[in-house]
């Protein structure tokens, strides 16, 4: 049995030293360096749509794919926020093609360039680790020794903001291990913004009103999740400002973890600490510090879906026993939910079988937090 996790899971970083404070000192990027003009490339993993006019509901030209370069020609109003990115309509020229892109999708550097710089730095890595633990651990020197031949195809681009990228590279137990580099345009040069550890995955979101993008980082496996920690973005690097374990989460159970994006006083964390109750907290952004605001038990129950509706995020269930139908809404880690989980969900709908599910009640809403699946 898999459990989908709609709303994630919290981990925390094993090593607290390694992130208490990140400051990209000589690299420093301050928001003037990115300039929307130029040759730029295409930052979006699954491609981006050239449309005829400088809006997201207007006719598609062409999908340019991932890492593809175009040249912005002029841009188009005022910076907005967009699919959970800051930005510009700009009006680009591909091959012999012009329409127009958001500019929160793009990049000012060729990303497989990146590969290779960041393959070099991790093996060298894994060698000095080596080298070190000879004399102390010959069973994790030749560990390390063995990871440290890792081949460059073996790292991948998971995802790119503002010149940031998370890559996932091998590490010593497995391939979750997620590191964060940033693309200095001024010097022309990749940089390591954050060090990831073993089983740490990355993600980028703004949480507070200035422009930078902030981190979740979360570490172990699925529903084996530990912790949190979360880093606010700055001109100076990432700061980290939580620290589940010193706010009184998370033990070795499954605690859930889940994020609401908007202005300041609609950021909502949410994590369950018992794995009964989930507890409900907001990010106060004057003084940086987590707000308890609710609570609610975790109801278990089983049911059949009858439809869903990911443009809403909202799901409806029948009841196995009283065959009464129920509206939830989907509760999960950011705006959209993943092309994988959106296709098991309309299988999950096609089959009409009964599915075993859990959700919470906040004021007077029922809100899935999790559906189990046999395979």
């Amino acid at each position: 049995m898999k459990k989908i996790i709609l709303i994630g899971s919290i981990a925390a970083i094993a090593s607290v030293a390694l992130i208490l404070f990140f400051v990209l000192s000589k690299n420093t990027i301050h928001e003037e360096e990115i300039i929307i003009s130029g040759d730029k490339y295409i930052a979006a993993k699954s491609g981006l749509n050239l449309r005829s006019n400088p809006d997201k509901s207007s006719s598609v030209i062409t999908l340019i794919p991932f890492g593809a370069m175009v040249t912005i020609e002029k841009s188009e109003g005022d910076e907005i926020f967009l699919d959970e990115r800051y930005g510009k309509w700009v009006n680009v020229k591909f091959g012999n093609k012009t329409g127009w892109l958001f500019s929160g999708f793009l990049c000012d550097f060729e990303p497989n360039t990146i590969i290779k710089p960041v393959a070099d730095y991790y093996r060298n890595e894994y060698h000095e680790i080596s080298d070190n633990l000879k004399d102390k651990d010959e069973w994790y020197s030749k560990r390390y020794k063995e990871v440290a031949k890792f081949e460059d195809n073996q790292v991948s681009i998971k995802n790119i903001l503002d010149n940031y990228i998370i890559l996932e590279i091998p590490s010593f137990e497995s391939h979750d291990r997620n590191v964060v580099w940033r693309y200095n345009a001024k010097k022309k040069n990749f940089f390591e913004a954050h060090k990831g550890e073993e089983q740490n995955r990355a993600y980028f979101l703004y949480l507070d009103n200035d422009k930078y993008p902030d981190l979740i980082i979360y570490k172990g496996r699925g529903t084996e999740s530990i912790g949190i920690n979360i880093l606010l973005g700055s001109k100076n690097g990432f700061i980290k400002i939580y620290d589940s374990y010193k706010f009184g989460c998370c033990d070795m159970h499954a605690p859930y973890f889940s994020l609401s994006v908007g202005s300041c006083g609609d950021m909502k964390f949410e994590f369950s600490e018992d794995g009964e109750a989930m507890h409900f907290f907001r990010f106060n952004c004057n003084n940086r510090k987590f707000e308890k605001y609710a609570e609610s038990k975790i109801t278990s129950l089983k049911g059949i879906i009858t439809s869903i509706d990911l443009k809403n995020m909202s799901i409806v269930i029948k009841d196995e026993k009283d065959l009464k139908e129920i509206l939830f809404k989907i509760h999960y880690y950011s705006s959209s939910i993943s092309n994988e989980g959106a296709k098991y969900l309309k299988k999950l709908q096609n089959d009409k079988n009964v599915v075993p599910f859990e959700y919470v009640t906040i004021d007077g809403e029922k809100k899935i937090i999790s559906i189990d699946r046999r395979e």
